[in-house]
């Protein structure tokens, strides 16, 4: 009998320290641990570096790809474009696209990759023009040299 009234003793113990430490009754809920505001805030950087790598190498991207309108093959163009698209649309897709400015530069810049990726091997200089007028309509090129800062171009060149 002494044995089975400690064991309730340190069970009721325990339960209140529970209680105590936990921050009220089940159900209400008091200021978030620090490990989830930390883990938030770390969440949020992680999509902000990847927007800005992403859209560093986007721009790299389009610009090799002006510069070089008069080749004739563009299946590299058109792989790259792809992988930059798929990119893109994870971002959109993700909390980083919650800014309302971000979010309308990764819809231009989906437009543009889409109509680079679909370019036939051939590249017909209407699709070519059609490509670049879109880029220039939209302002894709000044809006993304100036969501990229200066001197943050974190790959080593588009692959």
């Amino acid at each position: 009998l002494p044995l089975a009234a400690a064991a309730g003793l340190l069970l009721a113990t325990g339960v209140g320290i529970g209680r105590l430490t936990d921050g009220g009754p089940a159900g209400t809920s008091g200021p978030a641990p620090v490990a989830a505001r930390d883990a938030g805030e770390a969440a949020a950087t992680a999509y902000r570096l990847a927007t800005l790598e992403h859209l560093s190498q986007s721009e790299e991207f389009l610009t090799l790809f002006r510069s070089s309108l008069g080749g004739g093959d563009h299946r590299l163009a058109s792989a790259t474009a792809r992988r930059l698209l798929g990119g893109n649309r994870l971002l959109l897709d993700s909390p980083a696209a919650a800014d309302r400015r971000t979010r309308r530069l990764l819809e231009d810049l989906e437009l543009v990759l889409a109509g680079i990726a679909q370019l036939a091997d051939d590249g017909r200089r209407q699709d070519l023009e059609l490509i670049t007028e879109g880029m220039e309509r939209a302002n894709v090129m000044p809006r993304l040299r100036t969501a990229v800062p200066s001197g943050a171009a974190l790959s080593q060149g588009v692959s």
